[in-house]
């Protein structure tokens, strides 16, 4: 019994995977779970010849999709306002199906709201991808005196923050082998101020993830970490991929710095639940 249930769920991984295939735009951490390299929980709408999916990436993001998410409506909202024990969530809807009125089912309001940030609301964002043009890098800032830009090692797996390695990969070896990163390291004292690193690997799609401390920022440490790995992404032979809130400011500035130019603007909503 044991082995058919897993076959079962290999087959419904597998149909999510190929529909995956269809949603235009940047799904990595939705791939990351379905393959089993990052922690999260798939469902599905029904156990014979499921059409509607929706995957939480353990970091929060979340995405639904598949070809019968309109007739799976109710069901899907139903999933998503029981959390079934997810906390936050940040959810981007497949964009075929952007028009179903999710803003009313889920009592949607937008971010800068008074309300927005109360248990149980959900805040309407926007979320932006992007694609790389070599031709759209800006000029930048010298890197200030006494930084320098090294590779990334082992030892920055485990670095704190909230957009780090360690929150996408399950250990350092996994980080280092799918593209690890780049840091702006002080040479006098080996602090970091700033990495950018492979969130997600699928195929030859790399998407970049970056954290700049607090008390180095403005300094255009986040710029240079960002110019410096797309080289080495695209050295590789990958195709660099980014997105990030529209209201991210400052991730939207460096994106463009390195030559990234918003390709999508689509709802992302943050579900605070309520406990």
């Amino acid at each position: 019994m044991r082995h058919g249930v897993e076959d079962r769920l290999e087959g419904v991984r597998a149909r999510a995977g190929r529909e995956l295939d269809r949603v235009p735009v940047n799904t990595g951490f939705a791939r990351a779970v379905l393959a089993g390299s990052a922690a999260g929980t798939l469902w599905w709408d029904r156990e014979v010849d499921p059409q509607a999916f929706h995957v939480v990436h353990a970091y929060g993001m979340s995405l639904v999709w598949g070809p019968g998410v309109a007739a799976a409506f109710d069901a899907v909202v139903a999933r998503l306002r029981d959390g079934t024990g997810a906390g936050e969530e940040w959810l981007q809807i497949d964009p075929r199906w952007s028009g179903l009125g999710w803003d009313a089912a889920l009592g949607a309001v937008p971010f800068d709201a008074p309300e927005a940030g109360a248990p149980g609301a959900t805040a309407r964002h926007v979320r932006l991808n992007f694609a790389h043009d070599p031709g759209a890098v800006r000029p930048t800032r010298p890197l200030p005196d006494g930084w320098r830009i090294r590779a990334a090692t082992a030892a920055d797996f485990d670095r704190s923050g909230t957009v780090v390695p360690s929150a996408f990969w399950p250990d350092a070896g996994a980080f280092l082998a799918h593209g690890g990163g780049v840091v702006a390291e002080r040479a006098a004292d080996g602090v970091v101020g700033a990495i950018a690193f492979a969130s997600y690997r699928t195929g030859d799609d790399l998407e970049i993830g970056i954290e700049t401390e607090a008390e180095h920022r403005d300094r255009g440490l986040g710029a240079h970490v960002a110019r410096a790995f797309v080289d080495v992404v695209r050295g590789a032979g990958l195709t660099p991929v980014w997105s990030c809130r529209e209201d991210n400011v400052a991730s939207a500035r460096v994106a463009a710095s390195a030559g990234f130019v918003p390709t999508a603007r689509l709802p992302y909503y943050h579900l605070r639940r309520a406990r």
